[in-house]
C-alpha cells in the first residue's frame, strides 16, 4: 500500500487530535501513522481548512482595557500601579489597551511618569491619547509620540484586528475631532483588513456629538467587519449605539466616589464580547455583553463639507493635513504653515508664490516683516525665509519647542531701524532676536509654564499670557518685567490661549472662567472684570479701539465698550464654541470664525449672517489681506482666500 509515513509524536496530526472520522484516512502500524495516499488530498484540505479558520476567525481570549488614567491628578499613579499589578497577576490577560487621557494636563513629566508605570506591564500594551493629553501639551503633541511610539495603533491578535486613533485636538478644547491625517490613515488601514476578519475599534471620544466629525469615522468603519467601538472620556461603564455600531465606554482607572481603582476585563468568545469590571475586591463584576452575530445596520452619512453663502472665492485649497494656527497676512500676501512643517505663501489673488518644507512640526503661524518670513518649530528651530521666493536665509536653534504665535516689533540696531522677532517656548521663556542677523537681544524667563498665545506689542511693551495663571508685561527693548497679573490662580483658567488686545490704555483678556478683564497697561492692576458675556478665550477690538468684540462660549456674540458697559448682543445659535479666535472689524463689518466650521459677518447695519462653511472642523481666525480681500483656514487644512 502506497502511503506517507508520519512520526507518531510531535506531528501535525497529533497536534490537531484526531476526531473519529479520521479513521478512514489513518492506519497505525508499529507506533506510526500511515496516511492512505488515496485519501491524502482530502485530509490535506481538512487540515488546511482548520488552520485557515484558526488564523482568520477569532478564538476565545481575554485582555485588559484601561482608560482615563489622568496621571498628574491626586492618587492617579497609585491607582494605575494597582491596575498594572493586577494585570500582571492574571495569566489569562494577553495584552492591554489604554484609550486616552493618559495624563491630566498632557505635561511632559506626566507622560513620562505614565510611561514608567505602563512599561511595568508584562504583556504588550497599546495607547492612544485623549483630550487631556492634547489640550495643554507643552510639546505640541510631540512628547506623546516620543514616549509611546505614536498616537494610533493597529495590530492583530487571536484572529481579531485592533485599530485605535486619536480624537484629541491640540490646544483646542475638550471636544473630539479626528484629524485629516488620521482619517487618511484609518481609511487605508481599514481597507487593508480582510472582509471576514473581526475588527475592534478604539477612540477616546464617543462617536456622536462629542466628536464633531464622527460620521467620517463611521463611514470608513462601515465598509468592514467592525464588531464594536470602545471609548473612554466619560469615566463610567456604559453601552452605546454609535450610528448602528455597538459601543462601550469603560470606567476610569481612578479611585472615585469612595470606589477603588479599576479597569475593564474584555472576554472575547465566539458569539459575544463580555465586559467585566475588575477592582480591589478581587471579583469580576459583569456589566456588559456585546453580541457578535448581530447584523449591523450602519447608514452612510452624506454631509456637505463646503458652502459659500455669497462671497467671491479667489482660491480654495484642501491640503488634508492639520493647520494648527491662523494664517498671517502682510503686504497683500498670505502666509500659512501646516503642522507637518510646510510653509506656504500666496498673493492677494490667491495664487501660490512658493512653499518650503522645514521638515519640522509647526503650531504657530509665520510672521513677515522687512522682506523676511519667520517661522518657529516644535523641534526648537527658528527659520527666516526670503519673502520673495521662500529660500532659507537663516536657521537658529533655540533648544526648546516654540509654542507661541510669533510677532515682530520695531527695533533699533545701532543707528539702523530694524525688527525684532518675538517667540515664546514650552518652558515659558520669551526670546527676542534681531530679524536680519538673528543675534539675540534678550531672554525673559519670568513665566513658569508654556506660552501659547500671540503676544501683543504696544508703545514699547509686550504683553502675553502663560499657562502658569499670569498675564505678563515686559519692556520690548530690554525684556525686563514691568508687571504680572492674575485674578484666578486655577491652572485651567489661565489667560494663556487668549490673544490679548489693547486700546493703548488697558489690555483686555477673555479667560475660561467666563470673565472679560481690563488691566491697566502701565500698572498691571485690574480696572474692571465682568462675567456678563459668557466669554471663553476669544476677544478682539474694533479699529477705532472703542469696542471689544467677544465671542461667547455658546451661541452669542457681544460688542462691548472698552469701559465694560454692555453694548449689543447677537444670538447666532452657533452652539458650544471653545475655539479661541480673534474677531476682526474692518469698515464697520465684523468677521469671526467658530468651532463648528463657520465664518460669520455682522455688517455695519447690525445684520448677522454666515459667509462660509468650511466643513466639520474648527476654523482659525479670519485675516484681512487688503481692502475687501480676506483669508481663512480650518484645522483640517482647508485654506480659502475670498472677497466680500
Amino acid at each position: 500500500m502506497k502511503g506517507i509515513f508520519v512520526p507518531a509524536s510531535g506531528n501535525l496530526l497529533t497536534f490537531f487530535s484526531f476526531p473519529p472520522f479520521f479513521g478512514k484516512f489513518v492506519v497505525k502500524i508499529n507506533d506510526a501513522f500511515i496516511l492512505n495516499s488515496e485519501r491524502c488530498m482530502k485530509i490535506k484540505f481538512v487540515l488546511l481548512t482548520l488552520l485557515f479558520c484558526s488564523l482568520i476567525y477569532p478564538q476565545s481570549f481575554k485582555y485588559a482595557w484601561f482608560t482615563d488614567t489622568h496621571i498628574g491628578s491626586p492618587k492617579a499613579s497609585e491607582d494605575l500601579i494597582a491596575c498594572v499589578n493586577d494585570v500582571n497577576n492574571n495569566k489569562e490577560i494577553e495584552f492591554v489597551i489604554v484609550s486616552g487621557d493618559v495624563a491630566e494636563k498632557g505635561r511632559d513629566k506626566e507622560l513620562e511618569e505614565a510611561y514608567q508605570i505602563l512599561k511595568g506591564i508584562k504583556v504588550p500594551y497599546y495607547v492612544i491619547p485623549g483630550n487631556h493629553d492634547t489640550k495643554w501639551s507643552e510639546s505640541g503633541g510631540l512628547k506623546f509620540r516620543q514616549v509611546f511610539g505614536g498616537e494610533r495603533f493597529f495590530f492583530e491578535s487571536n484572529g481579531v484586528a485592533f485599530v485605535g486613533v486619536n480624537s484629541g485636538v491640540l490646544w483646542r478644547g475638550g471636544g473630539g475631532h479626528v484629524s485629516a491625517e488620521d482619517l487618511v490613515w484609518l481609511d487605508s488601514t481599514i481597507n487593508s483588513i480582510p472582509q471576514e476578519k473581526e475588527i475592534y475599534f478604539y477612540i477616546h471620544h464617543q462617536l456622536d456629538r462629542e466628536t464633531d466629525n464622527w460620521f467620517k469615522v463611521t463611514n470608513i468603519l462601515r465598509k468592514k467587519n467592525v464588531k464594536v467601538v470602545f471609548v473612554g472620556h466619560g469615566h463610567g461603564n456604559k453601552l452605546y449605539d454609535f450610528n448602528g455600531f455597538p459601543g462601550a465606554m469603560s470606567r476610569a482607572t481612578l479611585t472615585a466616589k469612595g470606589k477603588s481603582w479599576g479597569y475593564t476585563l474584555v472576554d472575547t468568545k465566539n458569539d459575544s464580547i463580555y465586559l467585566h469590571e475588575v477592582n480591589n475586591t478581587g471579583l469580576q463584576k459583569a456589566w456588559g455583553v456585546i453580541p457578535k452575530n448581530k447584523i449591523l445596520n450602519v447608514p452612510e452619512i452624506d454631509s456637505l463639507q463646503f458652502i459659500n453663502y455669497g462671497v467671491t472665492i479667489l482660491t480654495k485649497y484642501d491640503f488634508r493635513t492639520t493647520i494648527s494656527a491662523s494664517l498671517h497676512t502682510a503686504n497683500e500676501s498670505v502666509y500659512g504653515a501646516t503642522y507637518s512643517g510646510m510653509v506656504y505663501s500666496w498673493n492677494a489673488a490667491g495664487e501660490e508664490r512658493w512653499r518650503y518644507n522645514t521638515h519640522n512640526m509647526i503650531v504657530s503661524s509665520p510672521v513677515a516683516a522687512g522682506g523676511l518670513v519667520c517661522v518657529g518649530t516644535l523641534e526648537g528651530d527658528l527659520f527666516t525665509l526670503r519673502g520673495d521666493d521662500g529660500k532659507v536665509a537663516q536657521v537658529l536653534g533655540l533648544g526648546e519647542p516654540i509654542t507661541s504665535q510669533l510677532i515682530t516689533t520695531p527695533f533699533e540696531f545701532g543707528k539702523e531701524k530694524s525688527f525684532a522677532v518675538i517667540a515664546g517656548t514650552s518652558a515659558g521663556k520669551l526670546y527676542s532676536y534681531e530679524l536680519y542677523s538673528m543675534n539675540p537681544v534678550w531672554t525673559n524667563s519670568d513665566a513658569g509654564m508654556m506660552i501659547e498665545t500671540k503676544p501683543v506689542y504696544t508703545d514699547g511693551r509686550i504683553i502675553y499670557g502663560s499657562w502658569d495663571n499670569y498675564l505678563y508685561c515686559v519692556d520690548a527693548k530690554s525684556g525686563l518685567l514691568n508687571w504680572r497679573w492674575t485674578e484666578n490662580k486655577n491652572f485651567y483658567y489661565s489667560p494663556a490661549a487668549c490673544h490679548p488686545v489693547t486700546d493703548g490704555k488697558n489690555v483686555y483678556v477673555a479667560t475660561p472662567d467666563k470673565f472679560v478683564s481690563a488691566v491697566d497697561l502701565l500698572l498691571g492692576k485690574t480696572v474692571w472684570r465682568k462675567n456678563d458675556y459668557n466669554a471663553w478665550e476669544s476677544i478682539g477690538i474694533t479699529s477705532d479701539r472703542k469696542n471689544l468684540l467677544v465671542k461667547s462660549v455658546s451661541d452669542k456674540f457681544h460688542v462691548v465698550s472698552t469701559d465694560g458697559k454692555k453694548g449689543k448682543t447677537y444670538d447666532l445659535k452657533f452652539g458650544l464654541d471653545t475655539m479661541p479666535s480673534e474677531p476682526l472689524e474692518t469698515g464697520g463689518n465684523i468677521l469671526f470664525s467658530t468651532k463648528n466650521g463657520f465664518v460669520y459677518m455682522i455688517d455695519a447695519a447690525g445684520n448677522a449672517k454666515p459667509l462660509l462653511y468650511l466643513g466639520t472642523s474648527r476654523v482659525n481666525s479670519v485675516r484681512k489681506v487688503n481692502g475687501d480681500t480676506f483669508a481663512v483656514s480650518n484645522m483640517d487644512g482647508v485654506v480659502v482666500i475670498f472677497k466680500l
